[in-house]
C-alpha cells in the first residue's frame, strides 16, 4: 500500500472532497466506469461542509492529492437531499438486531470514494476502520444506502466490511439497498 496520510476532514479539505467526488458521479462517467462503482448525487461545498460538521468524515492524502474520503452524516432531515429524507421515513419500518434501526443513535455512513488509482491497496478498509474509530464514540450504527447498479459497491461493503441489509428502497425508478453497520 502506498504512503497514505489519514485524518479526520476539516473544512479545509472541503474543495479537494467535492472536486474528487463530482469526478466520480453516475452522470460523469461512462457506462464502463460506472461497472467500477459510482456516486449519487451531485456535490456542492455548501453541502459537503455541513456533512462534515456533522460528523467525523475521514480523507486520505498521497503527496498532498485526495486519494479517498468517508463522509459521514446526522443533519437533521430537512438538511438532507430528497432520497434520504425519504429513506428517514422509512427507518421506524426496518429492524436491526431485532430493534427499529431509528431507536439506535445512528449516522450516514458515505458517500464513499477511493480515486480510480489507489484502488486495490487497501486504502478503504483504512478509511474505514479510521471512520469507525472516529464514530463509535457518539453513534451504536452508521446506515448506508446503495444503489442497485452500484455492485461494486454493495459486495464490498457486505461482503468486506461486514454490513448487513437492512431493507430497500425505491426512489425516482432507482432501487437502493439500506444497510447497517454496528459501531458498538
Amino acid at each position: 500500500m502506498a504512503n497514505f496520510t489519514i485524518w479526520v476532514a476539516s473544512l479545509h479539505d472541503v474543495p479537494a472532497i467535492v472536486n474528487l467526488a463530482n469526478q466520480y458521479t453516475y452522470q460523469n462517467l461512462s457506462t464502463s466506469d460506472r461497472e467500477s462503482s459510482f456516486l449519487t448525487g451531485v456535490f456542492s461545498e455548501t453541502a459537503v461542509g455541513a456533512m462534515i460538521s456533522s460528523a467525523p468524515s475521514i480523507v486520505a492524502y498521497y503527496q498532498n492529492h485526495l486519494a479517498g474520503f468517508v463522509l459521514n452524516t446526522r443533519l437533521a432531515p430537512a438538511e438532507y437531499p430528497p432520497l434520504v429524507q425519504r429513506i428517514i421515513k422509512t427507518l421506524p419500518d426496518l429492524t436491526f438486531r431485532n430493534l427499529p434501526v431509528d431507536t439506535y443513535p445512528y449516522c450516514f455512513y458515505g458517500p464513499v470514494l477511493v480515486a480510480q488509482q489507489y484502488r486495490s491497496q487497501g486504502l478503504l478498509r483504512h478509511l474505514f476502520l479510521k471512520a469507525t474509530e472516529a464514530l463509535k464514540s457518539r453513534f451504536n450504527l452508521a446506515l448506508a444506502f446503495i444503489d442497485e447498479g452500484n455492485g461494486t459497491s454493495y459486495q464490498v461493503h457486505v461482503q468486506h466490511l461486514g454490513f448487513t441489509q437492512v431493507g430497500k428502497l425505491t426512489f425516482n425508478n432507482r432501487s437502493y439497498a439500506i444497510v447497517a453497520f454496528w459501531l458498538g
